[in-house]
């Protein structure tokens, strides 16, 4: 019995996979926006946190964004470089001319919001989804996730 629902949930879990991939790849909602046509290509999901997070934070720097993103400053200045390519933000120096401030441009402004919004609707969904279970039951989720997490890091 137990090896049936575990086969069960590898079933459920590879299928949810999958569909969360079919999401993430089609981006829809940000191609058929008008005012982002000019977009190089389209953001990844870290550049569009990034904007998310530089758009909660207006004087956001790359030491700053670094820390917020759980990333090396190396790779914040390459997501950086991209969406300045992209005309997403635009980068002004602070008093120090070795900070960097970076800032939303009204596309990026746009775009952060968009993912803001569509971010919020994603985590009411869950949240409805999480009504359906007890504590015990929500525990052992939480638990599962977290063991899922750790073998991803590994």
């Amino acid at each position: 019995m137990t090896q049936d629902i575990q086969n069960s949930i590898i079933k459920k879990l590879i299928r949810l996979y999958s569909a969360q991939a079919q999401v993430r790849n089609k981006k829809d909602h940000l191609s058929q926006s008008n005012d982002l046509q000019n977009l190089n290509e389209l953001p990844s999901l870290r550049q569009l946190e990034a904007l998310s997070l530089i758009n909660a934070n207006t004087q956001c720097g790359i030491t700053q964004l670094s820390s917020m993103l759980s990333i090396s400053k190396p790779a914040v200045s390459r997501l950086v470089n991209k969406l300045e390519n992209n005309q997403l933000i635009t980068i002004t120096f602070g008093q120090d001319k070795r900070q960097k401030i970076v800032q939303l441009t009204p596309q990026g402004k746009l775009l952060a919001e968009q993912h803001d919004r569509l971010h919020t609707e994603a985590v009411k969904k869950y949240l409805n989804i999480l009504d359906n279970f007890d504590t015990s039951e929500l525990l052992a989720i939480e638990k599962f996730i977290d063991a899922l997490n750790q073998n991803l890091d590994d």
